[in-house]
């Protein structure tokens, strides 16, 4: 058993039999990677940081993106079809070429590629473009919903008003027409002979006296009838409604006149709810050094050559018909067969 046990020596021999093939595979691999390595395109990198806020003024019900949202649209196929609609890229190369991720506070979109710096920092300008066109339509969809929402509640606080305006001039016309009545029963009685025939020091008669306290409820009743009409004319629907009731109908109008002209300004020019922090920067050239795809390339190469040698060997020294000379045939140099 102790002639087939291995001995380091025999494998450093195989090596040394094999130097010039170890050779030829590295001195191959480190020149096709030299050549692979200056051959290849340089790649550069764009980045751009993007903020998420939420605009003065905007809707309570508006929720703005999230960074998280950010970096999956980045990656939606529809949007960049979009970025890449003006530009010299393809919305298949910048779905290869286009990483977003959350930092912080913030979103960081990446665009790595072999363009030229100028068109990969326009080709990263132009998918933030789409991300912010796509979030300014957001916004402005929910200014629109919640302007329909003011003038449906205008709407309705003014039908409100109209009511109250109908029950005024109900009100108005049943006292006009009550008044109308009274000086017209006051004109019947002022030309009554009972009346006429009275005068101050003079005895009255009874007729006469009913007729002047008649007379004198008449004049009471018309004196209230036509401040009523005043009061009317002085509070409008507030005579109806009462005046704190009709004064908060009229500060909710106000409020919602404020905030429709306030919503107006917005859609005339929408808010941006994301911002550019900073970029697009480009970062480059990224490919990888020559000396370390040399020294990679070199390392590969030496240890294929070294499996090559031992494969080549085993295959010109392999023992013939169970014959276990192989390792003396190996020492000395000699072919199988020889």
């Amino acid at each position: 058993m102790d002639e087939y046990e291995v001995d380091l020596r025999d494998y450093i021999r195989v090596v040394w039999w094999g130097k010039w093939i170890i050779l030829g595979v590295v001195v191959v691999a480190v020149g096709l990677a030299a050549v692979v390595t200056m051959r290849s395109p340089d790649v550069y990198r764009a980045e751009v940081l993007l903020a998420v806020g939420r605009p003065m003024g905007v809707p309570n019900t508006y929720t703005p993106p999230t960074t998280d949202l950010l970096a999956e649209r980045v990656q939606d196929r529809e949007l960049l079809e979009r970025a890449a609609a003006e530009g010299v890229v393809s919305a298949s190369w910048l779905m290869g070429s286009v990483t977003a991720r959350k930092q912080d506070s913030f979103a960081q979109i990446t665009i790595q590629g072999s363009l030229p710096p100028h068109d990969l920092a326009g080709a990263a300008g132009r998918v933030v473009a789409a991300l912010q066109e796509e979030a300014a339509a957001e916004l402005v969809a929910s200014i629109v919903l919640r302007l329909s929402e003011v003038q449906s509640e205008r709407e309705a606080l003014l039908l409100q008003v109209g009511d109250w305006e109908t029950e005024l001039a109900r009100s108005r016309a049943w006292a006009e027409a009550r008044r109308d009545q009274l000086r017209s029963r006051i004109a019947e009685l002022q030309v009554n002979p009972e009346v006429l025939g009275l005068s101050v020091g003079d005895g009255a008669t009874i007729r006469g006296y009913l007729v002047q306290k008649e007379l004198d409820l008449l004049y009471a009743r018309l004196q209230a009838t036509e401040q009523a009409l005043d009061e009317m004319d002085r509070l409008g629907s507030a005579y109806v409604v009462g005046l704190q009731e009709q004064m908060a109908l009229r500060n909710q109008l106000a409020t919602l006149d404020q905030e429709e002209a306030a919503l107006r300004d917005l859609l005339s020019i929408p808010p941006q709810p994301v911002v550019v922090v900073r970029g697009p920067t480009v970062s480059g050239p990224l490919g990888t050094s020559l000396k370390m795809n040399v020294a990679v390339a070199g390392v590969i190469g030496l240890f294929v050559g070294v499996l090559l040698v031992f494969f080549v060997h085993w295959l010109r020294f392999e023992p013939q018909g169970g014959d276990k000379t192989g390792s003396t045939r190996a020492d000395s140099g000699q072919p199988r067969g020889g």
